[in-house]
């Protein structure tokens, strides 16, 4: 009954975060992730294009069907036909692949690079609810953004462990495929949502194995926050511009209606509040 009722707190939390930004001023964080996606987009794939140029020459090379000189059969004409389409196709193949490698690590980079504005958002979050005081001091925000990035490092480094693992034993037992797709998102979803809940412990100056516990539990709200997130961060350049604000607002909501820390707020109209 606990995780039924934390998964639908981590729903609502996510969904509600989105109206209570807006309403509460806090609609220009949403600007910030597209400004930084787009300019690491731009100079990561700058800065990768010439190697991938380099390796694509060498992997076509490598590749290279051999043509008898002065031939003109029509196996001749063939080969170097395919030796034409073989350099295209192996750029456009390497470029692809270090496109999606970009895709992948881009958003434990955002949330690495984003941890003084996600912390911030966390912070200014319950603030408004609960009237408690943080008075700004860029040292701690500081602090609080290196916990965040250090955590959003482990937990990639933790689930690309995870993943790889799930990978080799699907590769030897090929029948668990269906549910390596769901282990491996149930994965990513606890760490992304973990990310997110540990902002709210980092200000209850819990040590990351406290955050450990708090975070398992209320597993049910780390999975929905974290499972939203993913989802949402698919969506092209919308997915960015959203979801990491959305999830650490959503992470303070959910917590604090766990805690029954909403004064005088029902789940139910508690949007309401917040917009009048």
């Amino acid at each position: 009954m606990s995780f039924t009722r934390d998964l639908g707190l981590g729903l609502s939390g996510f969904f509600r975060a989105f109206g209570f930004a807006l309403n509460n001023r806090m609609g220009w964080m949403f600007l910030v992730p597209v400004l930084l996606w787009v300019l690491l987009a731009f100079g990561l794939y700058a800065m990768l294009e010439g190697p991938v140029e380099r390796l694509s020459d060498w992997v076509a090379l490598k590749l290279e069907i051999p043509v008898d000189a002065g031939a003109e059969d029509w196996w001749s004409d063939a080969k170097t036909f395919l030796n034409g389409a073989r350099e295209v196709i192996v750029s456009l193949l390497l470029k692809l692949a270090v496109a999606y490698l970009l895709f992948v690590a881009n958003k434990y980079i955002v949330l690495i690079l984003l941890s003084p504005l996600l912390a911030y958002a966390s912070e200014r979050t319950e603030e408004i609810i609960t009237g408690r005081s943080f008075p700004f001091s860029f040292a701690q925000l500081m602090k609080d953004a290196v916990r965040g990035a250090l955590v959003a490092m482990r937990n990639g480094i933790m689930e690309l462990a995870v993943t790889v693992g799930i990978w080799f034993l699907t590769l030897f037992v090929p029948v668990l495929a269906p549910v390596s797709f769901i282990l491996l998102f149930t994965v990513s979803a606890y760490f992304y949502g973990f990310s997110m809940f540990d902002y709210v412990f980092e200000r209850r100056r819990m040590r990351i194995g406290e955050s450990v516990k708090a975070v398992n539990d209320r597993i049910g709200a780390v999975l929905a926050n974290g499972a939203l997130f993913s989802l949402v961060m698919k969506l092209p350049l919308f997915g960015v511009m959203f979801a990491p604000v959305m999830a650490s607002i959503g992470a303070v909501l959910a917590t604090l209606e766990k805690e029954d820390r909403l004064p005088s707020w029902s789940a139910a109209d508690f949007q309401g509040r917040i917009e009048r």
